[in-house]
């Protein structure tokens, strides 16, 4: 082989092959190649064969090349054992019965990062069917990436299409997406939690949730000891719909009671909003006092220290103890019932802001997919959607699933 020809083979990534021509054409490059050897080794018996006994003609997807696709025109021999009579093909290193090679594949995998798969698909011209294949082999073939050193786990849930959700599970320590679970039953996350290597979870230092009793229930099941902690956002969600659930059996149609006046922060009132709000509160004295308790779990998760949030919040509850109106006694026993999980944030200091900002990238990567109908084509996609493109690139080169 001439070195001409032999470095036209490295920049093609066809070494091992022998080139016989090259046909250029206005989008596409066409590679006519061979194997170089004169022998083969049947793969049953290990019989060593000179004689083919027929060939056939291929054409596959190879590369991308300055803007044009790269075909790979390939001559394979058949093989006739002389010990076993077995007809046999032989073996081409990156080259199996699809239509595109090992090269071609690892190549384009990577692109659906951040786009959808029929895009892709048509750019490169694919079958979406055979790339979705390569995500789901790849995603499986990755597994979990557990982190090193401790962390905490985040768990919180999303829509997949109406009220069919998903659970997403993350490392809020150092912001990364573990996994994505079917669904949101107590059987689906105890069983994850027991596929965690023992010694990861001696890494666990803490698990932030929503005030959701089935994760509370199934996390002190399966990670005893392991602290417990309410996102802070969820808690003056929950304050803020009680107060908006209270709004609305006073407002009216002559004089609508502004939910979204209610919903401010003090500090970001203005001095006519806050004239309004003492309007309000003179002819409402109950929401009044709502959103001054809202208000005083708002500055108490500024405090620093935790025995001081933790006179505040018994501030608190001692004032609602004993009220006999049925939503501020509801609210007492829902504060009381998650004091312990509210007030472990003082201690770990942790948050679900990372897993609400995966949830935002998931919307945003559904809409530009259109939308998704097949579950695990969905994981598939969403979890390599969270890796660093360089990463991804690399799992794709040395993967065996796209082989």
């Amino acid at each position: 082989m001439s070195t001409k020809n032999a470095s036209l083979l490295t920049l093609f990534c066809l070494e091992g092959l022998f080139l016989d021509s090259i046909l250029y054409g206005d989008t596409r490059i066409m590679l006519r190649v061979r194997s170089p050897r004169r022998t083969t080794r049947c793969p049953r018996c290990s019989t060593i064969l000179y004689r083919m006994h027929r060939r056939a003609s291929r054409m596959v997807k190879h590369m991308q090349c300055d803007g044009k696709l790269v075909m790979v025109q390939l001559t394979v021999r058949d093989f006739l054992c002389t010990s076993c009579r077995r007809v046999f093909r032989e073996a081409i290193p990156g080259v199996d019965r699809r239509r595109t090679t090992e090269h071609y594949r690892r190549f384009v995998v990577p692109k659906v990062h951040d786009r959808s798969f029929r895009s892709v698909a048509i750019e490169h011209s694919i079958g979406a069917r055979t790339l979705v294949a390569a995500t789901r082999a790849l995603n499986t073939e990755r597994g979990i990436a557990w982190p090193v050193g401790t962390f905490s786990l985040g768990i919180d849930e999303h829509s997949f299409s109406g009220t069919d959700f998903v659970q997403t599970i993350t490392d809020v320590t150092h912001h990364t997406l573990l996994h994505l679970l079917h669904d949101t039953r107590q059987t689906t996350l105890r069983a994850w939690i027991r596929q965690i290597p023992s010694e990861i979870r001696g890494h666990i230092t803490a698990a932030c949730i929503d005030m959701c009793q089935s994760y509370r229930a199934t996390l002190g099941q399966e990670l005893p000891g392991t602290p417990i902690v309410i996102d802070p956002f969820h808690v003056i969600q929950h304050l803020n719909k009680e107060l908006s659930d209270l709004r609305l059996i006073f407002t009216r149609r002559e004089y609508p009671l502004p939910k979204r006046l209610l919903e401010k922060n003090k500090e970001d009132l203005t001095a006519r909003e806050k004239e309004e709000l003492q309007t309000m509160f003179k002819h409402y004295p109950a929401i009044g006092e709502l959103w001054r308790i809202k208000e005083i779990i708002r500055r108490m998760y500024r405090v620093k220290d935790p025995k001081e949030a933790g006179v505040r919040y018994r501030s608190v509850l001692n004032g609602l103890r004993g009220d006999v109106r049925h939503r501020f006694a509801r609210l007492y026993r829902t504060l009381k019932n998650w004091e312990t999980e509210i007030l472990n944030y003082f201690t770990h200091r942790i948050t679900n802001g990372y897993t609400e900002g995966v949830h935002t990238r998931i919307k945003l990567l559904k809409r530009i997919s259109y939308g998704f109908r097949n579950k695990t084509n969905y994981i598939a996609k969403m979890t390599l959607a969270f890796l660093p493109l360089a990463t991804l690139v690399s799992l794709a080169q040395t993967s065996t699933c796209l082989t």
